[in-house]
């Protein structure tokens, strides 16, 4: 009898429970204003003059002023003249030497088992802040002596020499802003994106050179360059039109003209 009754009160405080949960919804504080009501009498506190004062250039409907207007005067931003521009092209690339990859390796913050990437620069705080990417340079080269595998943005050439010289690998990868925040905080996406290919030509031709050490080597062919291809079809435009010209030359002297004289 004691268990019917528990089961018979229980669907009754769940549906009490329920209703006072749902009678209890309200918006976050401060996530929703009332619109401010204009012209509805002087009790509002917002009637007559709708809180725009009495007469002037801004109680006028339409009226006000634009913008860093400053009454008739040369506004600030006229005031003073502008030097240089903003290339919006501009990487900033955080740098990371070889002395600085054999120190953290001396410490054990580095694994040099594992290939060294940007992810395992930064959890190693290696480098503080990632932007655009990371570009390995060679100061501290003499110093370097551990072979590794290392995978960055961009490489300096003589960065590549040193490490290549002790049997380790450089690559170069590239990654745009997504998969830059994909490979460095993996745990924030619940389906990895995949990597995007360079569309710009100077990163085309960046990551498919193997000077660079780029990972497109050899899997895309560089694309051409407009100004040797224009150079090469003037060179051979300019033979062949030499070769005409001096065919013509020799057909001329091998037939002498015969002239007759008249009686």
């Amino acid at each position: 009898m004691m268990l019917r009754r528990c089961t018979q009160f229980i669907p009754t405080c769940s549906r009490g429970l329920q209703t006072s949960v749902l009678e209890s919804l309200a918006p976050a504080p401060g996530a929703h204003n009332n619109s401010k009501r204009l012209g509805r009498g002087a009790s509002s506190g917002k009637g007559k003059t709708a809180g725009r004062g009495h007469k002037g250039q801004k109680a006028r409907q339409g009226g006000g002023t634009p913008r860093g207007f400053e009454g008739g005067q040369t506004p600030i931003h006229r005031l003073f003249p502008k030097r240089g521009f903003n290339n919006f092209e501009h990487e900033e690339l955080s740098p990371i030497n070889l002395d600085r990859i054999q120190q953290w390796i001396d410490l054990g913050r580095l694994d040099p088992s594992q290939p060294i990437t940007i992810k395992a620069l930064a959890d190693s705080r290696a480098l503080h802040g990632v932007k655009d990417g990371v570009k390995l340079l060679a100061r501290g080269a003499g110093y370097f002596r551990t072979p590794v595998t290392v995978d960055v943005t961009k490489a300096s050439a003589s960065a590549i020499k040193r490490v290549e010289a002790l049997g380790g690998k450089v690559t170069c990868t590239y990654r745009n802003a997504l998969a830059l925040r994909a490979h460095l905080k993996p745990h924030v996406f619940s389906i990895l994106p995949k990597s995007a290919m360079p569309i710009k030509r100077k990163d085309i031709e960046y990551y498919t050179s193997h000077e660079k050490r780029g990972y497109l080597a050899g899997v895309l062919t560089p694309p051409e360059n407009p100004v040797e291809r224009i150079r090469r079809e003037r060179a051979a435009a300019a033979a062949t039109t030499a070769g005409a010209a001096g065919g013509a030359t020799s057909a001329a002297t091998a037939s002498p003209v015969v002239t007759t004289a008249k009686a």
